[in-house]
């Protein structure tokens, strides 16, 4: 478990996720979904990439250009979504909204993305923080329906 109370620790996480992301480059399956996402307050631009099998995701991606705060989470955000199926992945997407937005969650859900525990005390990265989350949710959502 990550210590959140480790600033330095948490900053080298979120740098690593940022310099080097495990799933940047959406992949080429015209069986995926993609959803582009645009900050309301800054030039962050991305496009949020689902690939299910039935209910399941097993493959999550994102592409584009934005902030460390917004790629580290978009990328840490799709290692936790794959092998999630529809229900599992919207309480994976919810509780992560309660950690930004400074409400109660479960820490032993979030694993990586503790690193953001403090984010909701910066009005000004809320929005780079669920960057990637709102796109993947509106993925979801359309594919309970």
């Amino acid at each position: 478990m990550i210590d959140k109370n480790d600033k330095i620790l948490l900053r080298q996480i979120i740098m690593e996720h940022y310099t080097e992301p495990d799933n940047k480059k959406l992949i080429n399956d015209s069986n995926s979904i993609i959803q582009k996402q645009d900050s309301p307050t800054c030039s962050d631009e991305i496009d949020v990439q689902i690939l299910f099998n039935n209910d399941l995701i097993i493959n999550c991606r994102f592409d584009g250009t934005a902030c460390a705060i917004a790629t580290a989470a978009a990328d840490i955000l799709c290692n936790g979504l794959k092998n999630l199926n529809l229900k599992k992945s919207l309480e994976y997407l919810n509780n992560y909204h309660s950690l930004i937005t400074g409400e109660k969650y479960d820490e032993s859900l979030l694993e990586e993305l503790i690193v953001f525990s403090d984010i909701f005390k910066q009005g000004n990265r809320l929005n780079c923080a669920l960057l990637a989350a709102d796109g993947f949710k509106k993925i979801i959502m359309n594919e309970v329906k």
